[in-house]
């Protein structure tokens, strides 16, 4: 079970605030700046509500551009599934509400990814295959992993749906949450 308060995401920000302490004297902004663009996080999908999906999905923030989420997702039914970010890092119950709504930090309307107004988690749908197998490969632009500012999605949730995302507002329709998974952030590289 992953959630924000998880001993790992505590150590990474250690292993962070450790590296910077070790490196000459550098205005915090600026290690802002370097450090953006330089983050790979992972979520590991858990199966809820009785579902047997799993999957393990990568995401790359790509500098000016938003966070490239790449990965293989199998155990879902054939056909279209509604693909999110959520706000809270937490997948403990087992039908995944404990992720709370939709990444939405500043309100807006549920929408497609190319709709003008849409919630910056809105990341339309994956497709499953006749075997259940979706391969992801989604830029979910404007987002970023660095755990600040608005647009930061990291130690936050992927989840997957049941059902195909209509784009219909509030949440888009697409019923149960069939997987989870906590956004782990595992790489911080600083090039100074």
């Amino acid at each position: 079970m992953h959630h924000r308060n998880k001993p790992a995401a505590g150590i990474a920000r250690f292993a962070a605030l450790v590296l910077a302490a070790a490196m000459p004297a550098v205005p915090l902004n600026a290690l802002a700046q370097h450090a953006h663009g330089n983050l790979t996080a992972v979520a590991e999908l858990e199966a809820k509500s009785g579902s047997a999906v799993e999957g393990k999905l990568t995401l790359h923030e790509m500098p000016g551009k938003g966070v490239h989420i790449e990965g293989r997702v199998s155990g879902l039914t054939p056909g279209k599934h509604g693909f999110h970010i959520h706000t809270n890092g937490n997948c403990d119950s087992p039908d995944g509400m404990s992720a709370g709504g939709h990444f939405a930090p500043t309100g807006g309307r549920h929408g497609a990814p190319t709709d003008k107004e849409h919630h910056p988690g809105d990341l339309g749908n994956i497709v499953a295959n006749a075997e259940g197998v979706a391969d992801v490969d989604v830029m979910a632009h404007g987002l970023t992993i660095t755990l600040m500012g608005k647009s930061s999605i990291g130690e936050r949730s992927i989840v997957i749906h049941a059902n195909e995302d209509d784009f219909s507002d509030p949440a888009g329709n697409s019923g149960a949450r069939v997987a989870c998974g906590y956004i782990d952030l595992v790489e911080l590289h600083m090039r100074m």
